[in-house]
């Protein structure tokens, strides 16, 4: 089997995400959040490869390894992954791994470019990419879920709402009181950060993935690049810049 034949999973908080790559290039994704072992089987059998690179250990993890068809080469990000940028950040190790393969991801679709990688699923993150390939840093707020979930847990009377498709007008209810609260909050958050980082460091392309990503770019007046795959592509250049495919 060609070694060129790659799959990167993308394991967040709530779903599951996988790439599949050739020689380098997307072929196909999609989720595999809840796949059975007869599912994974058959995904190998048509889309063979050697080699799975996953960002995390954890149980989510270990559970979505056991399922996968023996003759799979698993590789990690780990202390010992180098990586194609440099970061002011005081323990790289420390980012959260999405983040890290989505500075990775940038390097790819926009090279030589500053660029600030919003990420917005559980949590919303945002990180500075400078055209030289340095990361100086970034921010990490709720998401829209955790938000209405924090206005349930934390408040005795208050239901446990879903993020809406659109922003109400104005709050009549319970209900629109929240989701004008949680759904403008974002949208007036994102737009507060992107004028801090053109304050702080001028010009730059913004770059918008995630699971609220179409969402978010119909709410923010910002001439913005969306990109599904932005992680999975920065995993896939993670593992070619450590060579992690030819051991």
């Amino acid at each position: 089997m060609s070694k060129t034949k790659h799959l990167v999973l993308d394991i967040g908080n709530t779903h599951t995400k996988y790439g599949y790559f050739e020689a380098g290039k997307l072929l196909d994704s999609g989720l595999c959040t809840h796949w059975d072992s007869n599912e994974w089987d058959l995904f190998h059998q048509q889309t063979p490869f050697t080699k799975v690179l996953v960002g995390t250990v954890g149980a989510i993890t270990k559970q979505i390894l056991s399922l996968l068809p023996k003759s799979c080469d698993v590789v990690f990000i780990d202390d010992t992954t180098r990586y194609p940028f440099s970061s002011a950040y005081d323990n790289i190790h420390a980012l959260g791994t999405d983040r890290r393969a989505g500075l990775a991801g940038a390097m790819l679709t926009h090279p030589n470019t500053s660029v600030l990688i919003i990420d917005a699923g559980s949590c919303i993150t945002y990180d500075y990419l400078d055209a030289s390939g340095h990361h100086a840093g970034g921010a990490i707020s709720p998401g829209r879920g955790m938000r209405y979930s924090a206005l349930h847990m934390f408040t005795a009377n208050l239901p446990l709402l879903d993020p809406i498709d659109t922003i109400p007008e104005m709050g009549i209810s319970t209900a629109t009181s929240m989701s004008l609260g949680v759904e403008a909050g974002v949208v007036a958050e994102i737009h507060a950060q992107i004028e801090a980082f053109s304050k702080k460091f001028g010009n730059f392309t913004i770059i918008l993935t995630g699971g609220d990503a179409n969402f978010l770019i119909k709410n923010i007046k910002y001439p913005i690049f969306a990109s599904d795959d932005l992680i999975l592509s920065g995993l896939q250049h993670l593992l070619m810049f450590n060579s992690l495919h030819e051991k």
